[in-house]
């Protein structure tokens, strides 16, 4: 079978909750990642939850990137 790419998906822990709780701070992080890779950002989404974690997608032309955040499990 022919690979395009490869498909990460990364369980990360003992983050601080400021950051895992901070949609300006993940949605920045994210979208200068797809830059500084030198991918192309179509769209991006994001969504703060309540009482805390965070959701995002950014799309990029040769894929996607996406987070989920739990604070509350770091």
């Amino acid at each position: 079978m022919l690979a395009l790419g490869r498909h990460l998906i990364l369980e990360l822990k003992e983050s601080p909750y400021e950051v895992l709780d901070n949609l300006e701070f993940i949605e920045e992080t994210l979208v200068n990642a797809a830059k500084s890779a030198g991918l192309t950002v179509v769209g991006q989404t994001f969504h703060k939850f309540a009482p805390q974690g965070v959701t995002g997608v950014v799309a990029i032309a040769e894929s996607h990137i996406c987070i989920h955040t739990w604070p509350e499990y770091g």
